[in-house]
């Protein structure tokens, strides 16, 4: 019975807050506009088969995803979701084991994807209520960066190339990224289109394909800001 009354009470009052405070719902994508990879040049066996291959960490040129903004008092607004992008590395190179004329070089070669997810926590001003305002925001990104998995080869010990499944853990949950955004809201009929160009300084260089980052970002919501 007790449980019951709390969670009425709960919706109650998140009933009244989102009554007081409209909530917007969206669609976000971006794409980059600032280089997002590492090449270290091609790496090859230096024994066995005549094997090489690109040693490079990439990002793929897109991410999507959805948002949520609430609007507060004096024009500003909070705004969350997540953001969906796509990592990529691949790498080759001789593996030496021994030491004097007693070493062996072993070798390996392999491609790998691992999916990112992208959680900005943003506050934004909107400066006017026209049906086109200049828009800022700022606060923090967190990423989620899944296990790379795929397939590649190594040389065994008879120097002979052997297909195998690849799996490399991230090591670590969250990395995270000072993130600041500028741009020009937009009122379409019922829905605000937002383009919009956003900053993000990674804290880390922690399979950060970079540390420094813009993206060019359009965001639809609905429904639109108030009309005047």
């Amino acid at each position: 019975m007790q449980g019951g009354r709390f969670r009425g009470l709960v919706w109650l009052l998140f009933s009244s807050m989102a009554a007081a405070q409209p909530v917007s719902f969206g669609a976000a994508g971006g794409v980059p506009v600032s280089p997002r990879s590492e090449n270290h040049g091609e790496g090859c066996f230096d024994r066995g088969p005549p094997v090489c291959g690109p040693n490079d960490f990439f990002a793929k040129p897109y991410a999507a995803g959805a948002t949520i903004a609430v609007q507060l008092p004096w024009a500003f607004s909070a705004e969350s979701g997540f953001l969906y992008e796509r990592f990529h590395k691949d790498l080759a190179q001789g593996l030496t084991v021994g030491r004097g004329s007693n070493t062996v070089n072993f070798g390996e070669k392999y491609s790998v994807a691992a999916d990112g997810w992208l959680f900005p926590f943003l506050l934004g001003r909107t400066f006017g209520r026209r049906r086109m305002a200049p828009f800022i925001k700022a606060g923090a990104t967190l990423r989620h960066l899944g296990a790379f998995a795929g397939r590649g080869i190594e040389l065994d010990f008879n120097l002979q190339p052997q297909p195998v499944n690849v799996h490399i853990a991230s090591g670590r949950d969250l990395d995270a990224a000072i993130t600041a955004g500028a741009g020009l809201r937009c009122r379409v009929g019922a829905l605000d289109v937002a383009p919009e160009i956003r900053f993000l300084h990674w804290t880390s260089g922690y399979y950060q394909p970079a540390q420094n980052e813009a993206m060019l970002m359009v965001g639809v919501s609905f429904p639109a800001r108030a009309a005047p």
